[in-house]
């Protein structure tokens, strides 16, 4: 049986590791600051099979969320450190490093 391997996000203190995302949200009047920094960092996630993996570094994520009239603020700093997520088989797995997630 083969197996196969999906390299979700690969990044040394580059990529997601200093976004802001917010995907199927409605943000009004609403004010996000990330002022993350970043350095020699490694943001590995590994998903085997059908599950799902994510790593963030220094992220404001907001999934699914409707923000109104608030402020969120993110000035984390990550430096030499290791962020991994690796998911096998069916689960999903999350890691996250000064990151602000609302879902």
């Amino acid at each position: 049986m083969k197996t196969s391997m999906t390299v979700l996000a690969l990044a040394l203190g580059m990529g997601m590791t200093a976004g802001a995302m917010a995907a199927g949200s409605k943000i009004e009047g609403s004010t996000i600051t990330n002022k993350s920094t970043v350095k020699n960092a490694a943001n590995l996630a590994i998903s085997t099979g059908l599950g799902k993996a994510e790593a963030n570094q220094g992220s404001v994520k907001i999934k699914g969320s409707t923000v109104k009239n608030s402020t969120i603020t993110n000035k984390s700093t990550v430096q030499n450190a290791a962020n991994l997520a690796i998911s096998t088989g069916l689960g999903s797995t999350k890691a996250n490093q000064g990151s602000v997630d609302i879902e």
